[in-house]
């Protein structure tokens, strides 16, 4: 379906713009990223040349499961799902993890140089630098400490695929909902005087998604919560009221 040097995503859809931006800026902003932290600055000087600036809406697809893995995606702003889809009659998402900036999109891929093996997608305004996958190749050979850093980030990665397996397997549909209510609260909530409040950047089909339940379920979950005080439903807000006792949910 896909050539071998088809756009990915972002580039064919309205609203995606990618921008060029002054050597020293994609300097400093690559500098950023924790897991890079004290690595040489002739690294960060060959990464700076290499990458584009790419800038997505929300919504926007950064790239497709199957696709090509040409590039490798360093998140500096905004967040973004992963995500496994399953066709057949009932076809429906598994999302497989919410990232946000400092995060690294796409690697496993373009080292193994197959297709994309899941989707990602914009799920606030974003802004990513994105390295070729040959030109982030040669700076490997280059700078070993940064491949180690690299394959870290990996196993990092794929530690946490593991932990959702686990959470999928031996946890309950109620223990699910309780630990992505406190997984979200803790990324994007801010502590009041009647308990944290956060506007989740998944919908309600995606948190029923992540946690593997039908939206109906996540439905119900949500609304038990709410009629034993731990949490409060306004539209599309949500207060922790008791975290300490959603916590014991878990």
């Amino acid at each position: 379906m896909y050539g071998e040097n088809a756009p990915p995503s972002w580039a064919r859809l309205p609203g995606a713009r990618c921008r060029a931006v002054e050597h020293l800026e994609k300097l400093e902003g690559l500098k950023e990223f924790e897991f890079l932290a004290g690595l040489d600055e002739e690294f960060f000087q060959a990464m700076s040349i290499a990458a584009a600036v790419v800038e997505i809406g929300a919504g926007t697809p950064l790239y497709r499961e199957g696709e090509p893995s040409g590039a490798v995606y360093f998140l500096s702003e905004g967040r973004v799902k992963l995500f496994r889809s399953i066709g057949g009659p009932k076809a429906r998402d598994q999302i497989l993890g919410v990232v946000g900036g400092g995060s690294v999109l796409g690697l496993a891929s373009a080292l193994e140089g197959q297709p994309q093996s899941q989707g990602a997608t914009a799920l606030t305004d974003c802004t990513l630098y994105a390295i070729f996958r040959d030109d982030l190749a040669a700076i490997m050979g280059d700078f070993p400490a940064a491949s180690v850093r690299l394959a870290r980030a990996l196993s990092a990665r794929s530690r946490e695929l593991e932990d959702l397996v686990s959470d999928l397997v031996f946890h309950s549909a109620p223990q699910r909902v309780a630990r992505i209510l406190l997984a979200l609260a803790t990324e994007e909530g801010r502590v009041t005087k009647h308990g944290v409040v956060f506007e989740p950047s998944l919908s309600r089909q995606e948190m029923a998604e992540a946690t593997g339940i039908s939206r109906e379920a996540l439905s119900r979950a949500l609304s038990r919560l709410a009629r034993e005080g731990i949490l409060d439903l306004e539209g599309k807000t949500i207060t922790i009221l008791k975290p300490a006792e959603l916590r014991a949910r878990t």
